[in-house]
């Protein structure tokens, strides 16, 4: 079996350097470029900041013209974590038309909840279904989730292969952080989480309380992967963070071993705790307080231009080929509201009995929901799917 493996952000190599590692213990031929950069990176464009590792001589007569590079075999599957975007479309594109070769995409966000924004992207992911020949997923959950909304394709479920290595943090990363980081032995750290929608002005407000309730804390801040480097928010980050005695970690690698150091992890449910789970660190979960268990599955802040990214109808309209506001919003209400506001109340559900009795139960109940093995072996799931799959 040939993989071709490509990452073009830090994030992306997050979540597939664990099926690199084992089709290379496998000694499966592999040919991988990945860049480690926090900010995404295009091949032709950056070549300077791409890594490519192999095990097999470059004596074939295949290149890519996406990658900029010449390719040791003929490719039977390319293997990508993300599919709507550039650099990906294009590589996805030129590896089905001029290699014949299949498509995994190993999906990298665990969609837990339903809002209209996710029924809107899982309508516009459709259109590159076609190009894809598995999605590897979390959870059983998850995928009902995803289906819910409409994507379509084939979903294997496999565990989230993000977590097979990245939560191993050896202590010579850590005391590195904690010098970088100038963490203090004797205070309680807290990790922030962001969000990027209509909520965020309000989270701004609760998160500055809850720092100056805590002057004796550190406190540090998750951003989205881009969030610091975004037109939209960068003024949140520069010249000065928005928020008092917070440091924000805008390093993508760095945030392993934080999730690790800090004591407290604080936000919205979303991805992001699972490895808040893992760790078994104490959560604090902001939804009540800023109504967005309510708000949850409003539309409003798409034809109102929110503060989200993918809060804007004009966006939306262009990338389903609408006509008009109805249209947009005639996918979003009805029957599929409906169903997303009763899945969303399992997961509400799930996550209050968590809160309100951290025992063994609760916490398995929400980690399966996050997925289905947590065991550490995702990686190994897929390397089969895709070998019994050529």
């Amino acid at each position: 079996m040939n993989l071709v493996i490509f990452a073009s952000d830090n994030k992306g190599l997050s979540s597939l350097n664990s099926t690199i590692n084992e089709a290379s213990n496998r000694n499966i031929n592999i040919f991988v470029m990945i860049s480690q950069d926090t900010q995404l990176r295009y091949p032709l464009h950056h070549p300077d900041r791409f890594q490519i590792l192999t095990n097999c001589e470059s004596t074939s007569p295949y290149v890519s013209k996406t990658l900029g590079v010449k390719l040791p075999f003929k490719p039977d599957w390319l293997i990508v974590n993300r599919e709507r975007w550039n650099p990906e479309s294009d590589i996805i594109m030129e590896f089905k038309k001029q290699f014949k070769c299949k498509v995994a995409l190993i999906e990298p966000n665990s969609q837990m909840l339903t809002n209209p924004e996710n029924i809107l992207e899982g309508l516009s992911r459709n259109k590159f279904q076609d190009m894809i020949d598995v999605n590897f997923d979390h959870s059983t959950w998850i995928k009902k989730i995803r289906q819910s909304v409409g994507i379509k394709g084939n979903f294997q479920v496999v565990g989230n292969p993000k977590y097979d290595l990245n939560t191993k943090i050896d202590s010579k990363t850590i005391d590195i952080l904690k010098k970088f980081y100038k963490i203090s032995p004797n205070k309680k750290k807290v990790l922030l989480f962001s969000i990027l929608s209509s909520s965020r002005s309000n989270l701004k407000l609760e998160y500055n309380k809850f720092i100056t309730k805590n002057p004796d804390y550190q406190f540090f801040y998750k951003p989205y992967p881009g969030e610091p480097f975004d037109p939209k928010f960068k003024n949140d980050f520069y010249p000065h963070f928005y928020l008092p005695n917070c440091t924000p970690i805008l390093e993508e690698s760095h945030i392993w071993g934080m999730f690790q150091i800090c004591d407290i992890h604080v936000g919205i449910l979303g991805s992001i705790n699972h490895a808040t789970l893992l760790y078994n660190k104490e959560y604090l979960d902001f939804s009540k307080q800023l109504g967005v268990r309510e708000k949850y599955l409003d539309p409003s802040p798409i034809f109102n231009q929110g503060c989200g990214i993918e809060q804007n109808k004009n966006m939306w309209k262009n990338v389903l080929n609408l006509k008009s506001d109805n249209e947009l919003k005639k996918l979003i209400t009805g029957a599929v509201m409906n169903q997303g506001k009763a899945n969303n109340n399992v997961v509400w559900s799930t996550l209050d009995s968590y809160i309100k009795d951290k025992s063994n139960i609760n916490k398995n109940s929400l980690l399966k929901l996050f997925d289905d093995f947590n065991d550490n072996q995702a990686c190994k799931r897929i390397i089969n799917y895709l070998e019994n799959n050529i």
